[in-house]
């Protein structure tokens, strides 16, 4: 089957978007189907072998920003037929004007299309709904979906009870489960992967962090790793506090690093209430740590409180359980091994079979015959 992956986001970029729709194209093609990633950003110096990228829309005279151009439904139909596509992925997040073009097309004939909403949109669900309502969203013959049961919920409210089936991130747990690194210090290690942005609330956890310093001097040591706007106010902070033996901020680190510091790390902080899905969390799990996260994000799909780490509701629930942790190593220990024992439910043997699922959903929609589309071509 020939799909198409819609996304205004995608690499050379680096998010989690970018690396899912890359990784999810990659997989597909892998196992047998024609796979095209369609988007607005900008390339590379030299594009990357492998699934072919289409990138359109940079030689139009209408205003952009970033990776956000515009692209007409009718170039985009056209752009499609062109490349005999027989299944459309739309990846959708808060601003995603070129994947929502591609799921308005469904509704004008277009081909089966399922959309992929990869954020949460809780703060935004009445502005989502005005919108939705006013395109007849909820009526398009699409099959909607969201990375989490969190994520999902909000959908759903937006598109007025609309059905949203839940199609996670996907992973290869094996991967990332590494022989245990011996310990670099005699405390243990917390560490944290997220863009430096306020959506990830990285300011919140180094104060957390700092708090937990004050109250337990000396009893354990920090790595932040990722990169983005808000990384030198961090290293100030830090700089400023004195921490900076305890409380390390590396930038980014490609995956080989991430797992090699995963594998020397005692427990994985994730302090974003707003995590649609959490991606580094579940690497993190899948590498045998515990996870302390907030509960209703996208994380609570694959982490049990008490059984693969803990889900707080707050800053200071979140202080207090990795102080708890601190005063009692036990349970931690506990917890990672049973995350060393027990891969997670999420693998991408199961993400590819609900893909397919989903695409021979989104064509019984149009009429067309579910097999075709569910099967490899």
């Amino acid at each position: 089957m020939r799909i198409a992956h819609v996304t205004d986001v995608y690499l050379p970029r680096l998010g989690g978007v970018e690396l899912q729709v890359h990784d999810l194209a990659t997989r597909q093609y892998t196992a047998g189907h024609e796979t095209l990633v369609l988007t607005t950003t900008a390339p590379p110096a030299a594009e990357a072998a492998g699934v072919p990228v289409l990138r359109v829309g940079r030689d139009t005279v209408a205003l952009g920003a970033g990776p956000y151009r515009a692209y007409g439904a009718r170039a985009l139909a056209e752009t499609l037929q062109a490349h005999g596509v027989e299944a459309v992925h739309a990846h959708v997040s808060a601003f995603s004007p070129l994947a929502w073009t591609a799921a308005r097309l469904a509704a004008a004939g277009g081909p089966p299309t399922v959309v992929s909403v990869h954020s949460m949109w809780h703060d935004i669900v009445p502005l989502v709904r005005r919108f939705a309502r006013w395109q007849d969203a909820a009526a398009w013959p699409v099959q909607w979906a969201a990375v989490s049961s969190a994520a999902a919920s909000a959908v759903r409210d937006a598109l007025d009870g609309a059905p949203v089936a839940v199609l996670p991130n996907g992973i290869d747990p094996a991967a990332w489960l590494l022989p245990p690194a011996a310990p670099a210090a005699a405390v243990p290690t917390l560490i944290s992967v997220m863009r430096m942005v306020r959506r990830k609330r990285p300011r919140a956890l180094l104060r957390t962090l700092l708090a937990l310093r004050e109250s337990h001097p000396g009893r354990f040591r920090a790595v932040l790793i990722g990169d983005g706007p808000l990384l030198p106010g961090l290293r100030r902070e830090i700089a400023a506090a004195g921490a900076g033996r305890d409380i390390q901020l590396t930038g980014a680190l490609d995956r080989t690093a991430i797992r090699a510091l995963l594998s020397a790390a005692d427990v994985y902080v994730a302090p974003a209430p707003r995590e649609s899905f959490g991606i580094a969390a579940l690497e993190a799990r899948s590498a045998g740590l515990p996870v302390v996260a907030r509960a209703g994000s996208g994380v609570a799909d694959f982490i049990r409180h008490g059984v693969e780490g803990w889900l707080v509701s707050s800053d200071e629930e979140l202080r207090a359980t990795l102080a708890g942790l601190l005063e009692d190593p036990g349970r931690a220990a506990e917890v990672a091994r049973h995350n060393r024992l027990v891969a997670p439910c999420v693998r991408w043997e199961t993400v590819l079979d609900a893909a397919d699922a989903l695409y021979a959903r989104a064509a019984a929609f149009l009429g067309h015959p579910r097999t075709r589309l569910g099967d490899p071509a």
